[in-house]
């Protein structure tokens, strides 16, 4: 062994601050006792003097409430004030035997410098050899040491896991405050105390609301506005919280936040701001501030460009996440009212918000089906659904999405008292297009043929109340007469009746209608009105299918035409075999099927007539007919008049724009 003292052991202070922590004991003592004089001074106050009735009682409550959360306090200071006294006696008793240990040390170091070098002055040479006194000593010296660097270790272990014993005791007292000992307790407990003293809470948390969308609405980076939304998304799912954000945002500021949120594609980046907003949505009573705000938030329809697509993004992300947080049914009024102005924007743009921003992002008319669906709302769903406008752009939607909460919405209304004028505005929509001089587009969208036609064809069908009134008009059974709205309701009631199976369950719910009926001959007339809609429902059925072939032969045309006819024409237009050469072309196009002709056979759909009608009413009305040959007539009649009403719908003639005329004009004379 070396006859030189090694370095002294390490023996430092414990961590931390026994000055701070005193500190914080006085603090807590002084907060008990002044807890402990609160529940003193309410015990008296059990019951206010002079004041009666449902005041006296709520201020009872209050004063109740108060005591019992100061009594709470009380018990958790003092608890807390107890334990970590215990810690600072400990603390101090290991400052102080740390501090024996040093001393231990540094006089054992200081002496034993010392007697070594007493021990070294009698070695003659540097080479001789270490005297075996010096020897032990030096090793005495590290065996003290290192006990010592030991014992130092032990105490502060001790003092570390008396710490770890302390916190937990610490994060345990918060519980009747709402605490969990984890991060976000301050949000917490003071949403929980907001609750039980509800006097100081709305203060508070109005007040906390304004600073949130100072912090929201003001300049900053993204990540500083992501991490103000998760500082205050604890707070607003209180509604005096939600009342103040957004009353204070008022709406430029959630329109500019929807407009941020919509804006980006990243998931995890929106979740931030989605969450806060939703919280905020979902704690939106009737009649509040949050909610008059959130009512002026309006997509502008005639904007053509982007920025009311972002808004509308951000919307159906809002709704997401609510519906995600099992609180689809604090926003189902929202989403009925941001339904409709969604559809609106997309029936004047011609396009979802998705298709005008990015297709990687959720639809935002799909968030609205989902909130409604996890609320299974009837009320609401019939909301949405009561304007044909909406059906019409649900029904026409190139892109099917959310096909199956459609379904479930629809079946949602037509439980709902308001169904009727659902099932109503439905029909309407299914024949707007269809009626004479009409410029709407007739609904032919790829939704009608998935499950949401057997859906809206079961919502008609249980709806006979309007069914019955429609074929009443038909037939001039009923007073009124046809009007434009029963006429597009007729017409969409043959819509329905284009397709086999839907046929057959509208029928067979027509006919139990009128076998329940009294078999009169105004029976007769609806039974005969009914086959004529489904005549026209059967011829409609090719027309519709001629015009998606014309439709299909079109855009094959143009692409031809530009691809080929019209470079062809270019280059050989100055060259006098120019004439073979495009008839030649022109023939290759016939061949190939590209010159729009619709070559889809004729029609060869069932075939309904008045003697149709006349048996259809009597196997309706079955022997509660009466007079056979009356009702029958009257079928006959019901029939030839809805046929008069209805007419005969007819193929669109091709108008293949003009063979490309219009588009490219007339040539220069090949002989120039």
């Amino acid at each position: 062994m070396s006859a030189v003292l090694p370095a002294p052991v390490p023996l430092p202070d414990p961590p931390g601050s026994a000055a701070a922590l005193g500190a914080v004991l006085d603090q807590l003592t002084s907060a008990g006792f002044a807890a402990g004089l609160t529940v003193h001074l309410l015990q008296p106050a059990a019951a206010v003097p002079g004041w009666q009735g449902a005041d006296a009682a709520a201020a009872a409550a209050e004063i109740a409430a108060a005591g019992t959360v100061a009594a709470g306090l009380h018990d958790a200071l003092t608890a807390a004030a107890g334990r970590l006294g215990d810690h600072a006696e400990l603390w101090a008793a290991v400052l102080a035997r740390v501090a024996s240990l040093r001393e231990d040390q540094r006089h054992q170091f200081d002496s034993s410098a010392t007697r070594l070098a007493t021990l070294l002055a009698d070695t003659p040479d540097a080479g001789a050899t270490v005297p075996p006194a010096a020897v032990a000593l030096v090793r005495e010296v590290v065996g003290d040491d290192a006990a010592r660097g030991a014992q130092h270790g032990a105490l502060l272990a001790d003092l570390a896991d008396d710490a770890a014993s302390a916190a937990a005791l610490l994060g345990s007292l918060s519980a009747p405050f709402g605490g969990t000992a984890r991060p976000g307790d301050v949000e917490r407990v003071t949403l929980r105390l907001a609750t039980v003293l509800p006097g100081w809470g709305d203060g508070a948390l109005t007040a906390l609301g304004v600073q949130a969308a100072d912090e929201l609405g003001g300049p900053g980076t993204a990540e500083q506005l992501d991490a103000a939304a998760r500082r205050w998304t604890g707070y607003a799912a209180a509604p005096a919280f939600a009342d103040a954000l957004l009353g204070r945002l008022d709406e430029d500021g959630v329109t500019w936040l929807l407009t941020l949120l919509g804006n980006r594609t990243v998931a995890a980046e929106q979740e931030p701001l989605a969450g806060l907003l939703a919280s905020a949505v979902g704690a939106a009573g009737t009649g509040s501030r949050a909610a008059e705000v959130l009512d002026t938030v309006r997509l502008d329809t005639a904007d053509p460009s982007s920025a009311p697509d972002a808004v509308a993004v951000g919307m159906g992300l809002v709704l997401t996440a609510l519906a995600a947080g099992g609180r689809a049914g604090r926003g189902v009024g929202l989403a009925v009212g941001w339904g409709g102005q969604l559809l609106a924007r997309e029936a004047e743009r011609g396009a979802t918000a998705v298709e005008r921003t990015t297709a990687t992002l959720p639809d935002p008319v799909v968030a609205v089906l989902a909130v409604l669906v996890a609320a299974g709302d009837e009320g609401a769903a019939a909301a949405l659904l009561s304007d044909p406008a909406s059906w019409t752009r649900l029904l026409g939607r190139s892109r099917p999405g959310g096909v199956d909460h459609l379904v479930e919405v629809i079946g949602l209304a037509s439980r709902s008292p308001q169904a009727a004028p659902v099932a109503s505005s439905a029909l309407q929509a299914l024949g707007e297009g269809l009626r004479p001089g009409t410029t709407q587009p007739v609904v032919v969208g790829d939704v009608l043929g998935t499950a949401v036609g057997g859906a809206v064809t079961d919502l008609v069908a249980g709806r006979l109340d309007v069914v019955l009134p429609l074929l009443g008009a038909a037939t001039g059974s009923v007073a009124g007469g046809v009007d434009a709205a029963t006429d597009s309701a007729l017409r969409g009631l043959g819509h329905l009746l284009v397709d086999g199976d839907r046929a057959r369950t509208l029928s067979a719910a027509v006919h139990e209608a009128l076998a329940a009926g009294p078999g009169s001959p105004v029976t007769g007339l609806l039974a005969g009105g009914f086959v004529a809609v489904e005549e026209y429902g059967q011829r409609l059925g090719y027309v519709l299918a001629h015009a998606r072939a014309l439709s299909w032969e079109v855009d094959q045309q143009l692409l031809w035409d530009v691809a080929v006819t019209l470079p062809v024409k270019l280059v050989t237009w100055r060259n006098p075999y120019g004439p073979a050469v495009e008839a030649v072309v022109g023939e290759v196009q016939r061949q190939v099927g590209f010159d729009g002709t619709v070559d889809i056979g004729p029609d060869n759909g069932e075939t309904h007539t008045a003697w149709d009608a006349r048996r259809w009413a009597g196997a309706a009305l079955g022997s509660r007919a009466g007079s056979s040959s009356e009702v029958g007539l009257s079928a006959e009649v019901g029939f030839a008049r809805a046929t008069a009403v209805l007419g005969r719908p007819l193929p669109p003639q091709p108008d293949v724009l003009g063979q490309l005329d219009d588009l490219q004009g007339d040539l220069p004379d090949r002989s120039r």
